[in-house]
């Protein structure tokens, strides 16, 4: 069994924090602060930090060091349209490839009940940017993958709150599988219609969430 370091402890208590709005957006974060009340050292923290500046939920600006990322809603609209129609065509070209054993692999992780579990996880983001990227991969094409890829990096921080709470994580789950299931049926029209479901509904679950933060934030 593998131990999480200090640090991988503190970034996920902190990418919580920030999260849950503990630590609200625009605010400024220091090692100094954070060791204090973390009751660690600073060395910790520093790569903490440095983990979560990488993940867009925090960011540096030079003398006066980290702040908790703003979000833009706006942006994130349009970066969701692109995706939705990137990864419509994936799904096109799914079918047509059909790579089988490709779908099933991701089908035995997605339909599994003990991965879905029955609590919230924000860790699963990475398993959930892993999926859309892995079909991206798969569908042979040479310029959706690094697309998608980039488009989820933008997102990255503010999908994260989609999966803090244990209901959003089972639907991602049953519609994980739904979406693959439909591929190996051969049903373009059905797995770009399950796709697009899927995609606009975590887009308004997660536009709610980061407007009621910014409301809470100005207030």
């Amino acid at each position: 069994m593998i131990t999480a370091t200090r640090s991988e402890r503190l970034v996920e208590t902190i990418r919580l924090e920030i999260v849950r709005d503990q630590l609200p957006a625009g605010s400024r974060v220091t090692e100094e602060a954070l060791a204090e009340r973390y009751g660690v050292s600073r060395t910790p923290v520093r790569e903490a930090l440095r983990v979560l500046a990488r993940e867009s939920l925090l960011t540096y600006v030079p003398r006066t060091g980290y702040i908790v990322a703003s979000v833009d809603l706006a942006a994130m609209d349009d970066l969701y349209t692109v995706r939705v129609a990137i990864e419509e065509e994936v799904a096109a070209q799914l079918v047509a490839r059909a790579p089988a054993a490709a779908l099933r692999e991701l089908l035995a992780f997605w339909e599994d009940e003990a991965e879905c579990g029955g609590a919230s996880d924000v860790n699963l983001v990475f398993a959930d940017e892993g999926f859309h990227e892995a079909l991206a991969t798969a569908s042979g094409s040479a310029v959706f993958p690094e697309l998608l890829r980039n488009i989820n990096l933008r997102l990255h921080a503010l999908r994260i709150r989609d999966f803090d709470e244990a209901v959003r994580v089972r639907r991602t789950h049953h519609q994980h599988a739904a979406i693959l299931r439909g591929l190996l049926a051969g049903d373009a029209r059905l797995a770009r219609a399950l796709l697009r479901a899927h995609i606009w509904e975590s887009h308004q679950f997660v536009r709610a969430s980061a407007a009621r933060a910014a409301q809470e934030a100005d207030a």
